[in-house]
């Protein structure tokens, strides 16, 4: 079987201190995106295997998914032999979460092709063993995170364009994590206690990442990308998650091709829609 495993934007992402446990406690708004997602195909195999043509170093047992594997395994309590082919489009190191979204489809085929049955709340406790943002795209569409962002509350957010836009060079969430703890806290902010229908005028006063301090620091780069976003007539400019990829929010698709198609940046560049519906 074939699934598409969606890249997500988020659209808040508030960090606190870091706890003792080496985790920051995370308020976000997670959108699942259309328009850019790795290919999952999981079929039956008398081993298991997990390939990423044409990509080194993060195939067997070094893939998020086969982690993802492994804790299936250990809920169904058997083997569960299968080969996952992974055909990624969406940039590593980007804070596009195609890692997750891979584990999660790998998760849900396996579940399928096995004939688990285990339901959505088991796949997500199981994703939450995983990674932090896996059972998110277990879930799908739009979520208020909270914790490690493995708490999930579901989110309802008006349609959305964005142009995705990053250079040659990625950036390690454990790195930018660290700048963050050396730069002083982010200001406080309020948080939308309720779940009610967000538009797109609400998603842009709300927008906010906490972590773009501590990327820009490690890539000043990012500045002149974020400011070719701002002059194309975004009416927000957002890191995608811990980055080094850029979302310039737009109200329609017709708005964001338009801006790309100006940009001339060199490097990834992709125009998505949000929030996709879940799988």
């Amino acid at each position: 079987m074939r699934l598409e495993a969606p890249a997500k934007l988020n659209l808040r992402l508030l960090v606190g201190p870091r706890r003792a446990d080496g985790y920051h406690p995370l308020t976000t708004l997670m959108v699942a995106l259309d328009g850019l997602a790795d290919a999952v195909t999981v079929a039956p195999a008398e081993a298991r295997r997990v390939s990423c043509p044409g990509i080194e170093g993060i195939e067997g047992p070094d893939n998020l998914a086969w982690r993802a594997l492994d804790a299936l395994e250990a809920e169904a309590r058997r083997p569960l032999p299968c080969a996952v082919t992974i055909d990624k489009r969406i940039p590593a190191q980007a804070g596009l979460g195609g890692g997750s979204s891979d584990a999660a489809a790998a998760l849900v085929g396996a579940d399928r092709l096995h004939g688990l049955g285990l339901g959505p709340e088991r796949l997500e406790r199981v994703a939450a063993r995983v990674g932090s943002d896996v059972p998110f795209f277990v879930r799908g569409g739009a979520q208020w995170a909270e914790g490690r962002g493995e708490l999930l509350r579901p989110a309802s957010v008006g349609p959305f364009a964005a142009v995705l836009a990053r250079g040659d060079a990625g950036l390690s969430t454990g790195a930018v994590y660290a700048a963050f703890d050396r730069l002083p806290p982010p200001p406080p902010a309020v948080v939308a206690a309720s779940c009610n229908r967000l538009s797109y005028g609400e998603v842009v006063a709300g927008s906010r990442n906490d972590l773009w301090g501590a990327a820009l620091a490690l890539a000043p780069g990012l500045g002149a990308t974020a400011r070719a976003l701002a002059a194309a007539g975004a009416d927000a400019v957002l890191l995608c998650g811990s980055g080094s990829c850029l979302a310039g929010l737009f109200p329609t698709r017709p708005d964001a091709e338009t801006a790309a198609a100006s940009l001339g940046l060199h490097g990834f560049c992709a125009v998505v829609e949000g929030p996709a519906a879940p799988a």
